[in-house]
């Protein structure tokens, strides 16, 4: 009797096709910056959620790229958003099968936006999970794009990336060594966020688990993606918008033009 071949399980990568438009560090076609010095995001995680609840999404892209943007909201704005990953899931045609691809999901955030968890929540069955949206849903999602500018694009600096967004990354899930340490045996089936590095060794955020993992030194990242988050100048505050205008110095002598005149009649 033939012995049946083991097959690796696939948690919902498929390898993007990278061509020669996309976007690159360093190419300053996106104009991304550094927020983040220290290349630390531990200090921004946002609550965990799980792409397995009792049936499996292969929704690993969806729950990485919102992880990263709600770390990236949390930083800048002091506040952190629960975005819903089932509504990205199906709108960027993630196949609960096979799963999808980073560039295309990322894609499908740039043109269709985001609603919060509370708005498109996560389900008890995979056929309510992968539902159609109604239009009034998806209509809350290109609202978001009113109010902010979503952008990715692929880094092979890792060290660099992280100061400018946690950094999405396709791993092969999961295998531990003696030290436990995750380690890669094979082809990336999986993805998730680079958050920091502990010496050498990733530290990335997961949708599985209790969260965080430690991979060992050397650990090959694969097809690495960063963000950006920019939220629309009217809803920023008058004071930050002229200030980012250039207008704050010009605001600032008509206050204290303002104030000496105020001055010269109480005294005269």
């Amino acid at each position: 009797m033939k012995k049946r071949k083991k097959t690796k399980k696939n948690f919902g990568f498929i390898p993007p096709v990278v061509t020669e438009t996309d976007f690159w560090l360093g190419s300053k076609k996106l104009g991304s910056e550094v927020i983040n010095p220290s290349g630390d995001w531990r200090g921004f995680l946002p609550i965990l959620e799980h792409q397995n609840k009792g049936f499996e999404t292969s929704a690993c892209i969806s729950f990485g790229t919102l992880s990263a943007l709600e770390m990236i909201h949390k930083l800048l704005y002091s506040l952190e958003p629960n975005y819903s990953d089932r509504f990205l899931a199906k709108m960027s045609g993630t196949d609960p099968a096979v799963g999808n691809n980073p560039k295309t999901v990322s894609d499908t955030l740039r043109h269709n936006g985001m609603v919060s968890e509370a708005t498109y929540p996560m389900t008890s069955t995979l056929s309510e999970y992968y539902q159609e949206i109604p239009q009034s849903v998806r209509d809350i999602g290109l609202e978001w794009l009113k109010n902010y500018g979503f952008g990715y694009e692929y880094t092979d600096d890792l060290r660099e990336g992280l100061k400018r967004s946690p950094v999405g990354v396709a791993v092969q899930a999961w295998y531990q060594n003696s030290a436990g340490e995750y380690v890669r045996k094979g082809a990336s089936n999986h993805w998730c966020v680079l958050v920091a590095f502990d010496n050498d060794r990733p530290i990335i955020w997961d949708s599985y688990d209790s969260g965080l993992k430690t991979l060992a030194k050397g650990y090959q990242l694969e097809f690495a993606q960063i963000y950006t988050l920019k939220k629309k100048e009217s809803l920023l505050s008058p004071e930050l918008s002229d200030y980012k205008a250039g207008n704050h110095y010009l605001n600032m002598l008509k206050r204290v033009w303002k104030f000496l005149i105020d001055l010269w009649y109480l005294l005269f």
